[in-house]
C-alpha cells in the first residue's frame, strides 16, 4: 500500500477518534463532568493542605472559617482553570490531528491550515450547541474561542513541525544524503 494512502487513513481515524472523544465528553451531564475536572483538583487541593497543615502550628476558629471560604473561592476558580485548559488541550490536538488529515488530502499546501482551523472550529460550535441539550451543562460562546483558539495552536505546531521537517531534508539533500524532498 502507498504510503499516501495509509497517512490517509490513518488521519481520517485520527479525527473520527477525536471527534467522538470530544462528543463523548460534551454528552456528560454536569454532575460527570464536575467528577471528572474534580478528581483532577481533588489532588491538588490535597497537596496544598498537604503543604499547609506542615506549615500551620495553632488555628482558632475565625482562622478556620476564613480559610475555608478562601479554599472555597480557590476551588471555584481553579474549577473553571481546569476545564478552560481542558478545552484548549483537547482542541490543540485536535488542530494538530485536523492538520495532518488535510495535508494527507492537499499535500503541501496553504489551504490545509485554513481547512483545519476553519473545521475545528465549526466543530467546537456544535460542540456547544449539542452541550445545550444536555442536563447540567452550559453552551458558551467563550468556550467556542478558547476550542479555536486550542485549533490554531494546534495549526501552528503542525506547520512549525512541517516547516523543519522540510528544512531538515532540504539540507540533507544538499549536502548528498536524500536526493528527492518530496514532502
Amino acid at each position: 500500500m502507498h504510503k499516501g494512502k495509509i497517512l490517509k487513513i490513518i488521519s481520517t481515524i485520527f479525527v473520527l477518534v477525536w471527534m467522538i472523544t470530544v462528543f463523548i465528553f460534551s454528552s456528560q451531564d454536569g454532575t460527570q463532568t464536575l467528577n471528572t475536572s474534580g478528581a483532577f483538583i481533588h489532588v491538588i487541593d490535597s497537596t496544598l493542605n498537604q503543604v499547609e497543615s506542615n506549615n500551620t502550628n495553632k488555628t482558632d476558629t475565625v482562622n478556620t472559617q476564613d480559610n475555608n471560604n478562601k479554599k472555597y473561592n480557590y476551588s471555584q476558580e481553579l474549577q473553571t482553570f481546569v476545564r478552560k485548559n481542558a478545552h484548549y488541550f483537547l482542541y490543540t490536538v485536535g488542530g494538530i490531528i485536523l492538520s495532518v488529515f488535510f495535508y494527507a488530502f492537499l499535500g503541501k499546501n496553504k489551504k490545509v491550515y485554513a481547512f483545519a482551523i476553519l473545521t475545528g472550529m465549526l466543530y467546537a460550535m456544535s460542540d456547544e450547541f449539542h452541550q445545550r441539550f444536555v442536563e447540567g451543562r452550559t453552551s458558551r460562546i467563550t468556550d467556542v474561542g478558547i476550542d479555536t483558539l486550542g485549533v490554531i495552536t494546534g495549526t501552528i505546531l503542525f506547520m512549525i513541525f512541517v516547516n523543519i521537517l522540510i528544512k531538515s531534508r532540504k539540507k540533507k539533500s544538499e549536502n548528498g544524503g536524500i536526493k528527492n524532498v518530496t514532502f
